[in-house]
């Protein structure tokens, strides 16, 4: 194997990242574990764990990266616009969501038990979490009532070229 090591130019830095390891931050009815952020991917791409108990979800919105979520357990069902329509999708652990980049969507669990998701998507896309993440620091969004707390996140999100809908269709 020195052989190889000689002959291949490589770097050390393989790390694994167990379960229930990474770093945690919930976020308007998500709890997310960073499992890559971008600066482990030199910058590539960012992974995360998000838990959603029944009820919770994430509202309507757009953004410039492309994403994809990977169920790993339970039930979500997401938003979609299909065909010029509104469009909800369910999916169960082992399906994929695809989303381009730009795309209208949004994502709930509506079952009766948690659903886990595994989001990939570019590493400009942790931006915006990291934002809302220094801004919870300075002034916890737990402290101030929900529809307040969302309009500060909007904010930072179409600072981010994020764009959530005025409406919430995760509730109809």
């Amino acid at each position: 194997m020195s052989d190889v090591l000689q002959t291949i130019p490589a770097v050390e830095g393989v790390r694994k990242v167990s379960r229930g390891e990474g770093e945690k931050f919930d976020i308007a009815g998500a709890h997310l574990t960073w499992k890559v952020k971008a600066e482990d991917s030199a910058y590539s791409f960012s992974v995360n764990e998000m838990t959603l108990a029944p009820g919770e979800g994430v509202p309507v919105h757009s953004h410039t990266s492309a994403e994809s979520f990977y169920v790993l357990s339970g039930i979500a069902d997401f938003f979609r616009v299909s065909g010029g329509k509104e469009d909800w999708v369910r999916c169960e652990a082992g399906d994929i969501v695809i989303l381009p980049p730009n795309s209208l969507h949004g994502f709930y669990n509506h079952g009766s038990s948690d659903c886990r998701v595994l989001g990939i998507s570019t590493a400009v896309h942790q931006t915006f979490f990291d934002a809302v993440a220094d801004a919870d620091r300075t002034s916890s969004f737990a402290s101030i009532p929900p529809a307040e707390a969302m309009g500060k996140i909007a904010q930072i999100a179409r600072e981010n070229h994020m764009y959530f809908a005025p409406i919430d269709v995760g509730s109809s």
